[in-house]
């Protein structure tokens, strides 16, 4: 571990996460101590062409689909070279690399390393959509052998790319899958051909159909993914995309790990359209508690450059459905203003087996000068944040103070509290954050944001989440049953404000949840607005809960003939995509509320749907 009264800094076009990899030995990093994997935006198509040869020339891969190229007979670039890439990185060539590219790089931030997947080369000929509609999903467990997702010409499923490293299937490769720009080289991939070569054809059935895949997910009864499929297309005719999120992800709650095999599989799930496909609806039932918050992220910015060259070049629409989260209750945002200044306490529970992550967002025009921030851990060291320096006087939690983009920024660790990390294990218990008042400094508020560590798609762990609070937020819990779901107004722990990281962009859309017996927001739906921006979030909000009774929605288990309850936001975003596609091309683009709605904006943004009649109500 280094000096930590010595900088170790990479860039200033850098993201905090990667100094943190860095000052830790890339310790917590999938416990991967040979490569990182990177984000990273360029400054233009022409510096990302410069990056292009610097890779090359240092013998690291970037996917054709980042890089751009040709397809196999076309005379033309069938895609472009994109500005946002996901690459992976060994460990001795990183700090070159960042060197190398540094002038032409906007930003660069850490993101998981990928590990080789499927040795296989020899899968199905080449395979793209037939019809004018094609539904991806990006999830955990893809039932592909369930009645539910067949038709008579066999599975709807066209394409089954499992990105974790023990998957059965095919290399990903350029010689295979839906174009040679799908070359991520990581995984295992299954066409439909293939998997109709397992089921029904060798095996008989669906439990040793998933067993063969190596769809370890498919052991339970029930499966966000596949309830989530059912949602989104479950009593269409569509062809399905699927993409199957690594395990080392899953288990990640922070949502730090996801958003690099995010951006790889959206990127899959586009090169799998044919020609004759007008509309992709895909959805993204996930999304981290942290980022900016005002749409500017890198995974954010991606998706929305890729809806607008979609349109562009294909004349094409790529609809994005995200859920707008489920932390309205969860204590994990904060507002605190400069100029009074204000604490806030932060709870880190026992055994947690993953870093605590905490950030702080200072408003636009707040340089690094301007932002002050005491921290006082639960054994009583106090410390401040200096710009430049980190300071943590042990390996146990790292802070530091950055200028990200537009944004003042502190990211701050606690290590895992459970043991495991040994001479890094983090201490658990109230970490006090204070910053002080400022009345000669900027105006605004500094957000305070946790990354999210409840149970992702299904994921089990024993630590509880971390939280906020304070004084004003322990002295306003008692109040009658119609307040108990709003802000305390002498507490900075709030409740709106909380969308998901994911769910701020321009061109996505986000779906809230509400319950449809009385007519309400959920108690567990984030709420806007976003930080500043020009345009509203969420977008509008579909039933997630038939009643307080009844919470959840049904749809299908992972079996044939089966029915399961989930509940939550991730329900609401399939819902919401599945309208948007069956409303297009006549506008409005979606059906106008036909009740009165006793909302407010933020929670529910232009109006709660009418539940489907295809949704099968609790009996």
């Amino acid at each position: 571990m280094p000096d930590p009264a010595v900088s170790t800094s990479f860039p200033a076009n850098c993201d905090l996460y990667m100094d943190w990899g860095k000052d830790t030995d890339y310790a917590f990093v999938f416990h991967d101590r040979n490569s990182v994997g990177l984000l990273i935006q360029w400054k233009s198509k022409g510096a990302a062409g410069e990056a292009v040869a610097v890779a090359d020339s240092m013998r690291i891969h970037v996917p054709a689909v980042y890089r751009g190229g040709r397809s196999e007979g076309e005379e033309g670039p069938r895609w472009k070279i994109q500005e946002i890439w996901a690459i992976t990185v060994s460990l001795e060539r990183l700090d070159e690399f960042v060197r190398r590219v540094e002038s032409f790089a906007q930003r660069i931030e850490l993101a998981a390393p990928v590990a080789p997947g499927a040795i296989g080369v020899v899968g199905s000929p080449r395979l793209q959509a037939s019809g004018d509609t094609l539904a991806a999903v990006l999830d955990d467990g893809c039932a592909f052998a369930n009645a539910r997702f067949r038709n008579s010409d066999g599975t709807r499923v066209i394409w089954l790319w499992n990105q974790d490293p023990a998957s059965g299937g095919y290399r990903v490769w350029g010689v295979n899958g839906p174009s040679p720009a799908a070359d991520f080289d990581y995984g295992g991939q299954y066409a439909r051909d293939d998997l109709e070569s397992i089921y029904p054809s060798t095996v008989k059935t669906q439990e040793e159909a998933y067993r063969a895949t190596r769809l370890v997910g498919l052991r339970r009864a029930v499966s966000h993914g596949t309830h989530v499929m059912d949602l989104l297309a479950g009593e269409e005719s569509w062809e399905i995309a699927y993409v199957q999120f690594p395990q080392a992800g899953i288990d990640d709650p922070s949502g730090l790990w996801l958003k690099r095999y995010a951006l790889d599989g959206l990127h899959y799930v586009l090169e799998c359209a044919g020609p004759k496909t007008k509309t992709i609806v895909a959805n993204i039932s996930w999304g981290p508690q942290t980022g900016p918050h005002d749409g500017s992220s890198i995974l954010e910015t991606a998706i929305d450059m890729l809806v607008v060259e979609q349109r562009a070049l294909h004349s094409r629409t790529l609809v994005v459905s995200l859920p707008a989260g489920n932390s309205f209750a969860t204590q994990s945002h904060a507002c605190i203003d400069i100029v009074s200044g204000g604490e806030v306490d932060w709870h880190v529970p026992p055994d947690g087996e993953i870093p605590a992550f905490i950030e702080l967002w200072w408003p636009v025009g707040a340089a690094v000068s301007d932002a002050h921030l005491s921290i006082t851990s639960p054994s009583g060291v106090v410390f401040d944040v200096l710009q430049g320096v980190n300071p943590a006087p042990d390996k146990s939690w790292w802070a530091k103070l950055k200028t990200v983009g537009q944004y003042a920024k502190v990211l701050f660790v606690v290590h895992p509290t459970s043991g495991a990390a040994k001479e890094r294990t983090g201490q658990h218990g109230r970490w006090k954050l204070k910053i002080p008042a400022a009345p000669a400094g900027p105006v605004g508020a500094v957000h305070v944001y946790v990354a999210r560590a409840d149970h992702n798609m299904g994921a089990r762990r024993r630590a509880k989440a971390s939280y906020l609070c304070d004084v004003g937020l322990e002295a306003g819990r008692f109040c009658s049953p119609g307040h108990r779901h709003d802000d305390v107004a002498a507490s900075c722990v709030r409740r709106v404000g909380t969308l998901n990281g994911l769910a701020t962009g321009e061109h996505t859309h986000v779906a809230a949840g509400y319950v449809d017996k009385p007519l309400a927001s959920a108690t567990y739906s984030s709420a806007g607005p976003p930080r500043p921006t020009a345009w509203v979030k969420p977008d509008y909000a579909c039933v997630t809960d038939w009643s307080e009774a009844r919470p959840g929605i049904r749809a299908s288990g992972v079996r044939t003939g089966t029915k399961v309850v989930l509940v939550g936001t991730s329900t609401a975003a399939p819902q919401l995509g599945r309208m948007i596609v069956n409303s297009l091309p006549p506008k409005p683009p979606l059906p106008v509320p036909t009740k009165p709605v006793p909302y407010r904006v933020e929670r529910v943004g232009k109006g709660c749907m009418p539940p489907d009649p295809k949704l099968v109500p609790p009996t």
